[in-house]
């Protein structure tokens, strides 16, 4: 049985991550109404991405090689990103980060699904917050990935469709609203337990 403590850390990480978010986008705005240009706040973004949900996966992963991997990810990926945001991209969308964040997620939600199907729980999958937690990774960086890579290329070519603008919104709401149903599904779990004991 997994630890009362150990089950609802990667959520306490998510809940803080929300509320970053929520300032994360009034900062981004503020920025881009004054300055007409949010670039740096994008890279740090990135960077604060790829922190939070890799200590998640780091919580929420079993095997101990993976977990290791993790923390190394961690410390590279963040070089990268300062690499990245001071020579590569400093004016720039930063692509090059948020692939890289894309790929990874990927590959650790496929982990930790091929580790929920290993060690299944006796809980409905639909009633387990990890599985709509997985779900939203899993599904915003495998839509996202196209267009974070060409999102530099429409900027230089003055290519504007509103559809593209349509698609990120919708893909970002849901992603949001997938990560929501994964709080709150863990607090149904969490008060669940609560009542056994």
């Amino acid at each position: 049985m997994v630890s009362y403590k150990k089950l609802t850390m990667p959520f306490k990480l998510l809940s803080v991550y929300l509320s970053y978010v929520f300032l994360d986008n009034v900062v981004n705005q503020y920025v881009n109404a004054v300055y007409k240009n949010n670039v740096w706040v994008l890279h740090a973004e990135t960077i604060a991405n790829y922190v939070f949900f890799s200590f998640i996966y780091y919580n929420l992963l079993k095997n101990k090689y993976i977990k290791k991997s993790i923390l190394v990810s961690v410390i590279l990926v963040t070089i990268f990103f300062i690499i990245n945001a001071s020579f590569l991209q400093p004016s720039e969308f930063p692509s090059n980060s948020m692939l890289i964040n894309e790929i990874l997620f990927t590959i650790f939600s496929l982990l930790l699904f091929k580790q929920m199907l290993l060690y299944p729980l006796q809980v409905n999958i639909l009633k387990q917050g990890v599985f709509w937690f997985n779900t939203a990774i899993l599904f915003f960086s495998t839509t996202m990935f196209l267009n974070f890579a060409l999102i530099n290329y429409y900027f230089q070519q003055n290519i504007y469709m509103p559809v593209l603008n349509y698609f990120w919104h919708f893909i970002d709401i849901t992603f949001n609203l997938l990560l929501g149903i994964a709080i709150l599904t863990e607090k149904k779990v969490i008060s669940t337990i609560d009542a056994e004991r």
